[in-house]
């Protein structure tokens, strides 16, 4: 609902500011101070007022060359960063980090206070969280937003096509022999996991080969919790034998508790726990136990995992093409349909 004079003057009255800069703060912030600005996004919290229609549409800020990152990585500084940082410094534009501090509904407002009075022209924000299904609301209001590592409907994104991802793993899989496949994700409560385990669940099924719960094993992020499920599923009294480990790129910092973030420092760490394990456990299974991961770039990690099965998500890639898709918008000057683009995965399978 479009606001009335009589709601300005309450926001006004709460604020402590004129009815005419509360007005200036929604549609022209350019003009008011971060002060004013501030205590009207206060009082516009308290009072709980929608003002998703009331901003003023977004229009370029021609002296501006500055670009909002939003990271929700829960690893951060991953390679996706590494190639959104290379093309945009390459385009002669100001880079600037955020993670967001989202709690309630209402913190929102925080965020747009913040976009408007930086004047950004263009906004990255990487990996999913809870604020972004309230950002529809504000996209006329806001510069060109581009969703990195994950699909947002009505915006332009780039991502993977993890249904895909898991079907083709667990189909190379069952090519080879195996009908006994256990596969790791971070959650099913995660949109990139879901769409990988639907994969694993879709190729079972085409071979009509039902879908073992106890072979589906989520939140296991650490080395002890790598090791000690593996454990638990060969002496079980149907071991796997196959393994699917899906990486953590997908995970943000609001899918898990920030008090163990030494836990997520490597992608890795549970699929290290899990290969200790394989290997101790070798000599009391009939065949050793085959794993394929995911991993993030094609060079040669000269370790262990070298000698495993992997499907490569190119994040390096998927950074650049973000940044370039951004640069790309800015240029036409004007509010483009969305676009999508799915980044190519590729795969090393060892026969």
């Amino acid at each position: 609902m479009i606001m009335t004079k009589t709601s300005l003057s309450i926001i006004a009255k709460k604020a402590k500011v004129s009815i005419a800069s509360v007005s200036r703060v929604l549609r022209t912030p350019n003009l008011t101070s971060p002060q004013t600005q501030f205590l009207v996004y206060q009082a516009i919290k308290a009072l709980n007022v929608d003002m998703s229609k009331n901003l003023k549409d977004y229009q370029p800020v021609h002296k501006s060359n500055k670009i909002l990152i939003i990271d929700n990585q829960l690893i951060s500084k991953s390679l996706i960063n590494f190639g959104i940082e290379q093309v945009l410094h390459e385009a002669g534009l100001e880079l600037f980090y955020w993670q967001f501090p989202y709690h309630v509904n209402n913190d929102i407002y925080y965020l747009i206070q913040y976009i408007k009075q930086n004047c950004f022209i263009g906004i990255i924000i990487i990996n999913q969280a809870p604020y972004l299904s309230q950002l529809y609301n504000y996209k006329k209001s806001l510069p060109p937003i581009v969703f990195v590592n994950h699909f947002k409907n009505n915006f332009s994104c780039v991502h993977f096509d993890h249904l895909t991802i898991g079907f083709q793993t667990t189909q190379y899989l069952i090519d080879k022999g195996h009908n006994k496949i256990a596969i790791f994700i971070n959650s099913d409560k995660n949109t990139s996991s879901s769409l990988f385990l639907q994969g694993y669940q879709l190729a079972l099924q085409r071979i009509n080969m039902p879908v073992d719960i106890d072979y589906v094993i989520q939140g296991c992020l650490t080395y002890e919790h790598g090791r000690d499920a593996v454990k638990t599923l060969l002496q079980s009294n149907k071991p796997p034998t196959a393994i699917i480990f899906e990486d953590l790129s997908s995970l943000s910092c609001f899918d898990s508790n920030s008090n163990h973030a030494q836990n997520y420092l490597s992608n890795y760490r549970s699929l290290f726990g899990a290969l200790n394990q394989a290997k101790e456990s070798q000599s009391q299974q009939l065949h050793p136990l085959s794993i394929t991961y995911i991993s993030h770039c094609n060079e040669l990690q000269y370790n262990e995992l070298d000698r495993l099965s992997r499907v490569n998500k190119p994040l390096y890639q998927m950074g650049c093409k973000s940044a370039q898709l951004l640069c790309d918008i800015l240029k036409q000057d004007i509010a483009s349909l969305p676009q999508c683009h799915i980044i190519d995965t590729e795969t090393f399978f060892i026969n």
